[in-house]
């Protein structure tokens, strides 16, 4: 049977890895043949990821990625550990919410830190000479709050805009080597954190407008990691500089 989607052999960097979309993301891409490298600060957690990847040839790494100036070291350790990359998916991030007076600078900073600056400086590295493989593929994962306005979003907001944006330059700088760059823009999706807001505000008004509008459902991880399999697969070798919806009719409503 043909698979479209294969990754046989492609080392794929995963950032975010422990838990959520990215666990999801690294364990999909095994299963489709990925050598997944995995990367989160959250160290016990990313060992159970590991411990449920198929196949061989896998690795992690523990580093917090608000380590920006870190960054730089951490990718020339792994690829003179693990080789040359063919594929990146950036699962890693934080979801503030902030009324804007309790909104401060170091809030913006932390945020960026972890959805744009880290995201960047990772791309900035990996793309150097032999560390990634032409005709590769970089795939992030956005928000619908980078295209929708929401109260005590402003930093969460902003940071998922600016990476949308930026990945719209990056398909300009990286064309020479016909690196893809994407994104995935998801609403809510059924993480340890969707859980969480609804076991906290379980009757809001919010809560009532995302199962009316989000009617096609809440997004399971799974869907998201399919898609990013999808992305960084040949299968989607002309896609790039594209912002993929996956939101159940959210953003539609």
């Amino acid at each position: 049977m043909i698979n479209p989607m294969d990754l046989t052999g492609k080392r794929i960097l995963v950032t975010g890895a422990a838990g959520g979309m990215g666990s999801a993301t690294s364990v999909q891409l095994s299963k489709l043949g990925a050598k997944v490298v995995l990367c989160d600060m959250k160290e016990e957690a990313l060992q159970r990821t590991f411990g449920m990847l198929e196949g061989d040839g896998h690795a992690m790494y523990t580093f917090d990625l608000n380590d920006v100036d870190g960054i730089e070291g951490l990718i020339k350790r792994i690829t003179s550990e693990c080789g040359s990359f063919h594929g990146f998916a950036h699962c890693a991030g934080i979801a503030m919410m902030r009324p804007l007076k309790m909104t401060k600078r170091e809030d913006m900073i932390r945020v960026m830190d972890a959805n744009l600056f880290s995201f960047i400086e990772i791309v900035r590295c990996i793309t150097k000479k032999g560390c990634f493989e032409d005709e590769g593929s970089i795939v992030a994962i956005s928000s619908t709050a980078s295209i929708q306005g929401k109260q005590s979003k402003v930093a969460y907001s902003a940071s998922k805009a600016g990476l949308d944006g930026a990945i719209r330059c990056l398909v300009c700088d990286l064309k020479k080597k016909k690196i893809r760059v994407n994104s995935i823009v998801p609403c809510w999706v059924n993480t340890w954190m969707y859980q969480a807001y609804i076991e906290r505000y379980p009757d809001t008004f919010e809560m009532q407008e995302i199962h009316e509008k989000q009617y096609m459902g809440v997004t399971e991880p799974i869907e998201v990691a399919n898609t990013i399999a999808f992305l960084l697969s040949d299968a989607a070798k002309t896609i790039t500089g594209t912002s993929i919806l996956i939101d159940g009719g959210m953003s539609q409503g």
